[in-house]
């Protein structure tokens, strides 16, 4: 049985309580999500901004792994899953930088409810990790056979109904209970946290930027996207992957050197775990490469007290705090967990039927785009879904 949003968040909370020790649940500077397709994603194309992150005092560093990264494997090899290797590698990689400044200390692991979905956690210092799981979806967007040809991209283009974690944590069902549940995660985090400014950090989805890049980056950007739209008070980071490569050098000597230090970390935790080395030629280039484009934040507030807005969450529409209206006023028009719009006082002035409108007040939009008395009352088919 699937939680409520209101359940979950709570769920959350509770959860996150126990996990942090009680002076790091409040006052943080800022928090620094990096959402990433997979576990060494970051390391290889967002550096050096996670190594600045982890590195500030009183920042918070939130790392988001959408996919397994198992490369069709699923939860195999059975006696050493190739998914939990990369994840090591990860856990690795934010432990080193963590530990730079200051002496090691005990990492927790966990899980959290979040939008009715069971999501693994690993909390270290000034960071925690969130692992979802999905299958690869490999370069293309197809999958692989053994995981039954799944991917983030057939998710998000309809064209499979739900996706599943590749331990069966959690199912996902459609696009919009994926991208509500990155949301709720971020707007989690910050809820409490006392930051008054926090930053998205995840993979570019513009094919004119990252032209040929892997289709599960492109997807979780194109995740992260819609969340960004949704809370335009945080700072929005967008990374080219792999055509990066073919980029000129722009890392200083200094630069390199630690995002080489934290790729080489993470591909440590792969091999001890029995898997090949990614230590190899081809993922040189990247390291001496980081490219990005940012967008500021506007200053306005980046959560609510209640469960976050969304398709799954709100039958009526979204204002810009995030919060769930009815959608039938003027001010604040639309439905299924879109945005709000503001009906202008024009040609659109009223709000009828969720949807801005030129019928007089009183009246109701037909279904066949007309506007007469007699449609007053008539309940229309549930509108179709916006394009993402």
């Amino acid at each position: 049985m699937r939680m409520s949003a209101k359940s979950a968040s709570a769920s959350f909370a509770v959860l996150l309580a126990l996990l942090l020790p009680a002076p790091c649940r409040a006052g943080w500077s800022a928090i620094n999500f990096i959402v990433a397709a997979h576990a060494d994603d970051w390391q290889l194309f967002f550096n050096p901004d996670p190594w600045k992150s982890v590195r500030t005092p009183g920042i918070k560093s939130v790392f988001v792994y959408t996919t397994a990264g198992d490369a069709g494997l699923g939860i195999g090899p059975a006696d050493n899953p190739y998914f939990a290797a990369r994840e090591e590698g990860a856990r690795r990689a934010v432990r080193f930088m963590a530990n730079l400044d200051s002496l090691p200390a005990q990492g927790a692991f966990g899980v959290v409810q979040i939008n009715g979905h069971t999501i693994a956690t690993y909390t270290y210092k000034n960071t925690i990790s969130y692992f979802l799981r999905l299958p690869d979806g490999n370069p293309r967007g197809t999958g692989y056979p053994s995981t039954g040809s799944v991917s983030l991209e057939k998710l998000r283009l309809g064209l499979i109904p739900t996706l599943s974690a590749v331990d069966g944590s959690a199912t996902y069902i459609g696009w919009n209970d994926l991208v509500d549940t990155l949301e709720m995660l971020v707007r989690s985090e910050l809820l409490g946290s006392g930051a008054p400014t926090s930053g998205l950090f995840f993979q570019e989805s513009v094919h004119n930027h990252n032209r040929g890049d892997h289709a599960d980056h492109l997807s979780s950007g194109r995740a992260m996207d819609i969340v960004a739209a949704k809370m335009p008070c945080l700072s929005a980071t967008r990374f080219v992957d792999y055509p990066s490569a073919q980029l000129a050098v722009n890392l200083s000597a200094e630069e390199s050197v630690n995002k080489g230090a934290v790729f080489a970390v993470t591909v440590g935790g792969v091999t001890d775990m029995g898997h090949p080395t990614r230590w190899v030629r081809g993922y040189m280039a990247w390291l001496h490469r980081t490219y990005s484009r940012a967008t500021p934040g506007n200053g306005s507030r980046c959560f609510n007290s209640s469960a976050p807005c969304g398709p799954s969450t709100c039958g009526g529409c979204c204002d810009v705090d995030g919060i769930c209206q009815d959608g039938t006023a003027a001010t604040g028009c639309g439905f299924g967990g879109h945005a709000c719009a503001t009906c202008s006082s024009g040609e659109r002035p009223v709000c009828v039927n969720q949807a801005c409108s030129s019928c007089e007040a009183g009246h109701r939009l037909c279904c066949d785009g007309s506007c007469r008395p007699h449609c007053l009352g008539i309940k229309c088919p549930k509108w179709p879904a916006l394009p993402q």
